[in-house]
């Protein structure tokens, strides 16, 4: 099944008053309005509780709701820090604040948690061979706290960080045989230039090869703008007004046999419902049910 799964997980308010019960409403209704029943949680307060938690969950099994991607992409606190960083003391405390999520997460009762390798973003440095080894050690220690969670945790790539094609997250998986490692993919963040044009060879490949481990997709549009004298520049857009081959990809997803969320990312509200709505459209033309 694809689970839509909207990014309202700002409105998940916790304590009284009417700031927290504002949100409360916001959530309801704009999920009504999208047609979903499962939310999108990119963060939460630095200060939540095991109790916290449990009483948002009350609140959403009250209203029908439901928690699909919980992802916290921690960027550590200090250079080439993070999961699988250089910096072992700023792991390791990323490595606490996985471990508090996934505890969230399993009270929430998270389809999963998302992560991802930022170690030497930016740089030359972020397709080493040096740096890629030590985020597979840093991703082999989250597992094992996956494990005890007894929750999914799926990597989510970028070319611009150590987890950037698809030969990649074939070597994570033969370096970490876990079934609770999954995959959060995102097949914009893996267009490289040359493959502006060329969305559904990459998509197949995507499928072909990881298919099986895809939990979660982010859905967004790719586009290149530029030419003559100005560099090219390739950029996310609303699905539906660029290049990414939502029909094969949807197409695809539908053969799963396996639940999968979808999360239209980094939009404003009205842009959101329009991605969304573009992306219903294609299912009915695939054939294909999304929730």
């Amino acid at each position: 099944m694809i689970i839509m799964s909207a990014p309202l997980g700002v409105h998940l308010q916790v304590g009284e008053g009417a700031d927290a019960t504002d949100h409360r409403r916001q959530l309801v209704e704009k999920a009504a309005t999208m047609e979903v029943n499962a939310v999108t949680i990119s963060s939460l307060p630095a200060d939540w509780t095991d109790d916290d938690a449990r009483e948002a969950r009350s609140f959403l099994d009250e209203n029908g709701l439901r928690v699909g991607e919980f992802t916290g992409f921690y960027k550590g606190t200090r250079p080439w820090g993070g999961l699988g960083g250089y910096d072992r003391d700023d792991h390791k405390y990323t490595l606490d604040l996985y471990r508090r999520q996934l505890r969230h997460g399993r009270i929430l009762g998270a389809h999963f948690v998302g992560f991802g390798l930022l170690a030497g973003r930016g740089t030359p440095a972020m397709w080493s061979d040096e740096v890629w080894a030590s985020c597979v050690d840093g991703v082999r220690e989250l597992v094992e706290l996956a494990e005890e969670a007894e929750m999914d945790v799926a990597g989510h790539p970028h070319i611009q960080s150590p987890l950037n094609s698809v030969e990649r997250y074939k070597q994570l998986f033969d370096a970490v045989p876990s079934p609770r490692l999954k995959i959060l993919i995102d097949p914009v963040n893996l267009v490289w230039p040359h493959l502006i044009y060329r969305t559904t060879e990459l998509v197949n490949e995507i499928f072909d090869e990881l298919g099986g481990y895809i939990t979660g997709i982010h859905a967004k549009d790719v586009t290149m703008s530029g030419g003559g004298k100005i560099i090219a520049h390739v950029d996310e857009a609303v699905p539906g007004t660029g290049t990414m081959d939502y029909h094969t990809i949807l197409r695809r997803l539908g053969e799963l046999d396996h639940d999968v969320t979808l999360f239209a990312e980094h939009f404003p509200y009205a842009e959101t419902i329009q991605g969304q709505q573009y992306i219903r459209h294609v299912a009915r033309e695939v054939d294909v049910d999304v929730n």
